[in-house]
C-alpha cells in the first residue's frame, strides 16, 4: 500500500527517531527514495533534531552545577523540561519553514497554445506597421497609416509593434504641434484628423 506524502510526513519524526516498525520504515525509506520533497523534510527534521541535542547535552552541563536556594527548601531548577519544550519548538518550527517552502504554488507557465497565439499576434502586428510605415511615406495615405498605426495599438497592445506604432503617433503629433502652432491650428481639430 502506497502512502501519501501526507501521512509520510506525520513518520517522519519517528523515522528520524528510529522509532517505526520495520514495516513501516521500510515504507518511508521506499517513498524518500523517490520524493525530493520529503528528503528535504527529513533532512531539516534531522537538523533540528541535531540542534535540540546540543542545547540538550548543553543545558545538561550547565545544571550540574547550578542550585538555587529557596528560603525554607532547597529545589533543583528541572531544566531538561526547558530543554524538551525548546527542542519540541525547534522541531515543529523547522518542519514548518520546510513545509511551507516546498508546497509554495508554482508559478503558472504559459502553454504551448499561448505562446503560439503571441508569435503570431506578434507577427501580424508586424507585418500592420511594416505596411502602414510605406504608406506613411506618401503624403496621400499619410491618414490611412494613421489609422492603421491605431488600429494596431487597440488590436496588439502586448506586441513590440504597438510600442512602434504609439512611437509613430506620438511622433506625428510632435510634428503637427510644431507646424500647428506656426500656422494657429488647434489641437482638437488635429485629433479629428486622425
Amino acid at each position: 500500500m502506497k502512502k501519501s506524502c501526507e501521512q509520510i510526513t506525520e513518520m517522519l519524526v519517528d523515522y528520524a527517531d528510529g522509532q517505526l516498525s520495520a514495516g513501516e520504515s521500510r515504507q518511508v525509506a521506499e517513498h524518500l527514495a523517490k520524493c525530493k520533497h520529503c528528503q528535504s523534510t527529513l533532512k531539516a527534521l534531522q537538523q533540528s533534531i541535531e540542534l535540540a541535542g546540543v542545547i540538550w547535552e548543553d543545558s545538561l552541563a550547565e545544571t550540574d552545577t547550578i542550585h538555587i536556594a529557596v528560603p525554607g527548601k532547597t529545589r533543583r531548577i528541572h531544566w531538561r523540561r526547558y530543554a524538551a519544550v525548546a527542542a519540541s519548538i525547534l522541531i515543529v518550527m523547522g518542519i514548518s519553514v520546510t513545509w511551507r517552502a516546498m508546497t509554495r504554488p508554482p508559478e503558472p507557465q504559459p502553454t504551448f497554445a499561448e505562446i503560439e497565439r503571441r508569435i503570431s499576434e506578434s507577427g501580424r502586428a508586424a507585418r500592420l506597421l511594416a505596411a502602414a510605415e510605406l504608406l506613411a511615406e506618401y503624403r496621400d495615405a499619410q491618414s490611412f497609416a494613421k489609422q492603421q498605426y491605431r488600429y494596431i495599438v487597440e488590436t496588439y497592445p502586448e506586441t513590440p509593434a504597438a510600442s512602434q506604432a504609439k512611437q509613430r503617433i506620438q511622433e506625428s503629433l510632435a510634428i503637427f504641434r510644431s507646424l500647428g502652432d506656426r500656422r494657429g491650428i488647434s489641437r482638437s481639430s488635429y485629433w479629428f484628423s486622425l
